[in-house]
């Protein structure tokens, strides 16, 4: 049981950046459509559906450090101002992180987890001249809910700290994260200087909440949501856009054997600039390593 409801808390926190807490590798594929904000004057959003591919790893060298890599490459069909559309295939940031848990202690069956650390991102995100990578790039970061700048976001290394607290007991888990994403620009990635502002410095910050219920021996259920909040903008706005962005999904996660398991999920916003025109699907694996 206990291995069951760690593969679906594995497969979730792919999506999310968070660190796996033991030696695992993972594969996602998303496929969303999204209207995202994009912030040059002729073309102020990125609309179009794009496949997102995430590759994780994890390693535990020590029993309260955990050290881990993942890396998203987008296939996106991109809209253009005529109507129609351009694909376009692009790397985003891989990130490298460190957690350290610091906090572990049961009573009963009840148990609390706290772990924080940082991730440092390889700034390898495609942008072009034409601005088809870049726009590919913010629709995908339109589907992750505006929540992954440091993934998405061409031109800048990403240091992001991060922390998290699960609490788990009997067939309930329950998780927080907090993550906050710091953008140091070195390159105006083809941003034509004429129609844009890139910034020195973006900001943001990610809180997210989850709730799983282990229904059966192989099967859990999962909801949950989060808020990103832009504190300062990687690249200036060309239009007035709340800085806040929702994001809801659900997920249903399937044990297939003792160290594999599989995480069927939905997800979409309801408000902030790209609510209403989000929405995605994905399938993640995780295999636990011995």
């Amino acid at each position: 049981m206990i291995r069951a409801v760690a593969l679906v808390v594995l497969a979730t926190r792919i999506a999310l950046a968070e660190p796996m807490t033991t030696d695992a590798i993972a594969a996602q594929v998303q496929f969303g459509v999204t209207d995202a904000p994009f912030d040059v004057t002729p073309l102020p959003a990125a609309k179009g559906q794009a496949f997102v591919f995430t590759l994780a790893g994890s390693y535990a060298p020590a029993p309260r450090l955990t050290l881990g890599a993942h890396a998203p490459v987008v296939l996106a069909s991109v809209a253009q101002p005529a109507g129609s559309y351009v694909d376009s295939t692009t790397l985003g940031n891989p990130q490298l992180r460190a957690a350290m848990r610091w906090f572990d202690e049961s009573s009963g069956d009840a148990r609390l987890a706290i772990a924080s650390g940082v991730e440092l991102g390889i700034p390898l995100a495609g942008h072009s001249p034409n601005l088809v990578e870049n726009r590919a790039l913010a629709i995908a970061n339109g589907i992750a809910g505006l929540a992954a700048p440091e993934l998405f976001t061409p031109g800048v290394v990403p240091i992001t700290a991060f922390a998290e607290a699960g609490w788990s007991s009997g067939r309930w888990r329950i998780d927080a994260t907090l993550r906050i994403p710091l953008l140091l620009r070195f390159s105006d990635a083809d941003l034509p200087a004429e129609t844009s502002t890139p910034r020195t410095v973006g900001i943001a910050s990610v809180v997210g909440a989850e709730a799983r219920r282990q229904l059966t021996k192989r099967l859990a259920v999962a909801a949950g949501a989060q808020v990103a909040l832009e504190l300062a903008p990687s690249v200036e706005h060309v239009r007035n856009i709340s800085r806040w962005q929702d994001l809801e999904r659900v997920g249903l996660g399937i044990r297939l054997a003792r160290s594999a398991s599989l995480l069927i999920e939905a997800q979409g916003a309801l408000g902030g600039p790209v609510g209403g025109s989000t929405l995605a699907l994905g399938v993640r694996a995780v295999l636990l390593l011995p």
